[in-house]
């Protein structure tokens, strides 16, 4: 039993360690393959007026530029223009991420053809490179070269493209995948840039994705100069007043995008996985203490027989390590059959063991052994030190001493257990807010489906006949068509200004239609939202958020109505005509942010037509938007997402970190039970006399369990007095990154430290229960 509950603990914490330590490893693999890696850099911007531009991306022709003028510090670079088009081949149609750039693509990565020439492949107008999944869900086959993939672009035509190479299977990489929503496995060249109504080489695209390849010895640093001599000589003055540029190291930017979302998961993961393994092998350590009581006479036998105390010790400590060696053992084997369950838990599929590299396991094995004898060193040495006469005796001289060692390392564990559990807690708390919480405006029964592009007035027509067609559905309540939805508004921000007092604030833009505000249910507070979709004047209308309301310096919303509001530059001026309430346009990281909504006939630009269904059946909603979908616009795929799915995806990383917390939780309760359980059985079995006389002189059973429990929850105790506040501290600095936060309110404290001490009484209770119902006579009996 004591080796059972030994193994079973060590097994629960390195299979967590093993699959923590797999998805690290697959993180730091990102862009590992790529060719000339620690010279490839993603060029970025800082703009010190908000608004010009995105940091994700840069000026278009500056790469170029740079490589042209400058070939001792650059020696190459890669430009893409990322497009969600409609691809199709006659039977399979989708719509797809597609990436526009430049022919560099395959020679400069280094990415490994199964067909084609990477000098050519992209070299005509007409050409498409596809990855070797593209080619399998398009032809069933990666033997392609040659067929054609039909495109359609954003004025609604649609051209053939040959397939002129196919890449290889690649992990994981920046170029394929600059972020979630931009992962892409269809590349044309640039040269067909004009058929996408695309101008990726100019000075006045901002939003061109570069990357560059610096000669070798060359720092960052030295671009700086360059980049803002070729700004002043060929950019605006406003582009070269405001833009630094910023060069992200290739190799480390998947682990610090997103404010380095991932390199913090994978620290907090990294301190469970220690913090679990410091819980197993107190454990370790504390059986082994307790047992060694059972194991004194043998001890003594041994040093009379003339065991000398280096050969017990060694003896002890290959003891320790085959049990420590036989929980790897199992953790191995228990890896690919939990691989699946944690692959869900963590919303990524990580490595089998097959695909973890040799390094891998001699690390696992060296901390394995590492582990086995620092677990096993203290109780060997105590042990072997025993005398002579009191061991054979079966007594401990220094027993005060060993209870010390003993609740200490039990204070530890459950300190660790508490913060976990209550870390837990909290973080799953706040990841509620962001998916649950009040977001401003309505998530329920609420779809996103893009829907093809033709941004030319008869395409704008068109699409709104097809919008109302499917308001007609009895199944659905409202539907707007607008450019950006919650976690992909790509209209940016912008600078509007209060053409009466001339303040100005930051705000998102928002390019929709009349129904945007009613589809979404985000409450008006004064004026309409545009008004009538056949009002003349609509195109000179704006609508503004109460946060864009006070920005600007009206202090009440009905005061902005019918005022003029400068945009572009005040190149464009609008009328008020509402205001809504604030919401969370994107993500709760930020706080609320000014909104102004311009109106989807003055550009014809638009990307998404969210829908909001009735209460009801949602499957049978969905069945009947399918259905009208694809007689309205049979080439195009009804690929929709729920916004509970949008959002969930917008908090990845934070979902991820729930998860994980909630498993950690779980193995660390089960490690804290299992050592409680195994430290009360063997008090029992050393004390099985004292029960029985205790009995005899009428002690109840609910006496026997304070009597037992009194130990393990005084310590308990004091390492509450540890772990709230250390825990209080820890969260409170996790949940200064977001902009709504959850407040650490003393029942998120309570209430885990409740169900903890239940679980572990309730064991105490069960294992004293089950002695209390032992034979009398053999408990008094017993030696």
């Amino acid at each position: 039993m004591h080796t059972i509950l030994t193994v079973a603990g060590l097994v629960g914490s390195m299979v967590f360690v093993l699959l923590i330590a797999a998805y690290i490893w697959q993180a730091y693999q990102v862009n590992n393959d790529l060719r000339h890696k620690y010279r490839q850099y993603v060029l970025q911007s800082n703009y010190k007026q908000p608004g010009i531009g995105m940091e994700l991306t840069t000026v278009g022709a500056l790469p170029k530029k740079l490589k042209e003028q400058y070939p001792n510090l650059v020696a190459d670079y890669y430009r893409l223009d990322g497009l969600t088009c409609i691809v199709g081949n006659g039977t399979e149609i989708h719509e797809e991420n597609v990436s526009l750039g430049d022919p560099s693509l395959l020679k400069m990565f280094g990415f490994r053809l199964l067909a084609g020439d990477v000098q050519t492949a992209l070299s005509s107008p007409m050409a498409v490179v596809i990855n070797e999944k593209v080619a399998l869900k398009y032809f069933g086959k990666t033997d392609v070269i040659g067929r054609q993939l039909s495109i359609r672009n954003f004025a609604g035509e649609k051209r053939d493209f040959e397939v002129t190479a196919v890449i290889q299977s690649v992990s994981q990489n920046s170029v394929m995948e600059l972020m979630p929503n931009m992962r892409t496995g269809i590349f044309l060249p640039i040269s067909s840039e004009q058929y996408f109504g695309r101008s990726i080489d100019t000075w006045d695209n901002l939003w061109v994705v570069a990357f560059l390849e610096l000669q070798e010895g060359v720092s960052p640093e030295q671009l700086s100069t360059p980049i803002q001599n070729l700004l002043k000589q060929h950019a605006s003055e406003q582009i070269a007043e405001n833009l630094n540029p910023n060069l992200q190291q290739l190799t480390t930017y998947y682990l610090d995008d997103n404010k380095g979302a991932i390199r913090k998961l994978i620290t907090i993961l990294s301190y469970t996985a220690l913090f679990l393994t410091v819980m197993a092998t107190i454990n370790f350590i504390n059986l082994s203490l307790s047992k060694s009581l059972t194991r004194l006479k043998e001890i003594g036998v041994r040093k009379i027989m003339g065991s000398s105390r280096s050969s017990l010790i060694f003896q002890l400590i290959i003891e320790y390590n085959m049990v420590v060696v036989i929980a790897a053992v199992l953790a191995l084997a228990a890896y690919p059959l939990l691989l699946p369950v944690f692959s869900a838990v963590i919303m990524k599929d990580l490595p089998s063991l097959t695909e973890l590299p040799l390094s891998f396991f001699i690390g696992f094995a060296a901390v394995t052994l590492a582990l086995g004898l620092f677990a096993g060193l203290y109780p060997a040495i105590k042990l072997s030190n025993a005398v002579v006469t009191n061991a054979v005796k079966n007594q401990f001289i220094d027993l005060g001493h060993k209870n010390i060692i003993r609740r200490t390392l039990l204070f530890l564990q459950f300190a660790v257990a508490l913060i976990v559990l209550i870390s837990s807690v909290i973080i799953t708390k706040q990841v509620d807010v962001f998916i649950a919480g009040n977001l401003g405006y309505n998530k329920d029964y609420l779809l996103t489906a893009q829907v093809p592009r033709d941004w030319t007035e008869k395409g704008l027509n068109r699409i709104e006949l097809v919008r109302q067609e499917l308001k007609l559905l009895p199944q659905v309540e409202e539907i707007s068509l607008s450019y950006g939805v919650p976690s992909s508004f790509g209209d940016g921000v912008r600078t509007i200004q209060n053409l009466i007092n001339s303040k100005e604030t930051d705000a998102l833009l928002i390019t929709s239609d009349s129904f945007f505000a009613s589809a979404y249910q985000i409450p008006m507070l004064a004026g309409h939202f545009f008004g009538a979709e056949n009002d003349p004047n609509i195109s000179s209308k704006v609508v503004i958020n109460r946060k864009a309301a006070l920005d600007l310096g009206y202090a009440r919303p009905e005061d902005a109505i019918g005022q003029q509001i400068g945009l572009f530059d005040n190149s464009f001026s609008g009328t008020v005509a509402g205001v809504t309430e604030n919401f969370y346009a994107n993500s709760m990281h930020t706080s609320s942010p000014a909104v102004i909504w311009y109106p989807i006939k003055a550009s014809n630009q638009y990307r998404f037509l969210s829908i909001r269904l009735k209460a009801g059946s949602l499957s049978a909603g969905v069945t009947a938007v399918e259905r009208s979908w694809h007689k309205l616009m049979p080439d195009a795929p009804f690929d929709y997402t729920f916004m509970d799915d949008t959002l969930r995806k917008m908090y990845t990383t934070e979902v991820q970190l729930k998860r994980a917390a909630q498993t950690a939780t779980i193995i660390s309760i089960f490690i804290v039970v299992l050592g409680v359980v195994g430290l009360t059985s063997l008090s029992i079995n050393l004390r099985l006399k004292e029960i029985g006389i205790r009995k005899v002189l009428g002690s109840s059973a609910r006496n026997m369990v304070l009597l037992f429990s009194k130990e393990f929850f005084i310590v308990f105790a004091v390492a509450l007095c540890v772990s709230i506040p250390l825990t209080y501290f820890l969260m409170q600095q996790w949940v200064m990154n977001f902009a709504v936060k959850v407040e650490l309110q003393p029942f998120l404290f309570i209430i885990p430290v409740i169900g903890l001490s239940a679980v572990l009484l309730a064991f105490i209770a069960g294992l004293v229960f089950r002695a209390n119902k032992d034979n009398l006579i053999k408990s008094l009996r017993s030696e």
